[in-house]
């Protein structure tokens, strides 16, 4: 029984230290994109941060290299945890977008401040191409586990993601400049149906081996 009681006593401790460190991270994270809204990324220091966050300098540096290490491990936790219950095989349902990037998009626009700072004029290349990678990693994923169609005698598979890419992320910033009414929604249908035409991409469910 106390070996029992022992067990449970440091379960605890552990899910409670976890527990702080998601808080910390938390913290962190949204310390930094305040003030890229406030004062540009470019001028952040990680005293800023810390201060902002109301941790020590040390804190920070447990979790992270710098800035831009923080701003990096944000955007890939991010993506990791949309997309992780995305079923692919929706990618070219008609009338429907894809779970995942309709959460993606709903991410963006609850913090479409700080994205419309990021991804525009006075942004972050880093940043920036990141996001790139991220979108391009989420398609590769997509092909590797889909049935696709894709037109022959085109252009090289990495070039038509690359467009991609630079092209959705062009159209995010206009949708948060020019229409931030149009639901997440309508947006992800209006980007799948302009990736897929002009890339010459075309998910379609694979067909069952015997």
């Amino acid at each position: 029984m106390q070996k029992i009681d022992k067990i449970d006593k440091t379960e605890k401790i552990e899910e409670e230290e976890d527990l702080r460190v998601r808080r910390t991270r938390l913290m962190l994270q949204e310390a930094l994109m305040a003030l890229a809204v406030e004062k540009g990324f470019a001028a952040i220091t990680v005293r800023d941060i810390t201060e902002r966050a109301m941790v020590n300098r040390s804190t920070f540096y447990r979790h992270y290299l710098d800035k831009y290490d923080l701003l990096e491990t944000y955007t890939d936790e991010l993506y990791a945890s949309i997309y992780a219950t995305e079923d692919p095989m929706h990618e070219d349902m008609p009338g429907q977008a894809p779970s995942g990037l309709i959460r993606f998009l709903e991410h963006i626009y609850t913090y479409r401040d700080f994205y419309r700072v990021m991804l525009g004029a006075n942004g972050d290349a880093r940043f920036i191409q990141h996001f790139r990678q991220n979108i391009e990693n989420r398609m590769r994923y997509l092909l590797e586990i889909s049935g696709s169609e894709i037109e022959a005698n085109g252009a090289p598979l990495g070039m038509r993601l690359s467009y991609i890419s630079c092209a959705d992320i062009g159209a995010i910033l206009w949708w948060l400049e020019n229409e931030p009414k149009r639901t997440p929604e309508e947006v992800a249908l209006l980007l799948g149906e302009m990736s897929s035409t002009s890339a010459g991409l075309r998910f379609s469910r694979k067909r069952a081996t015997t």
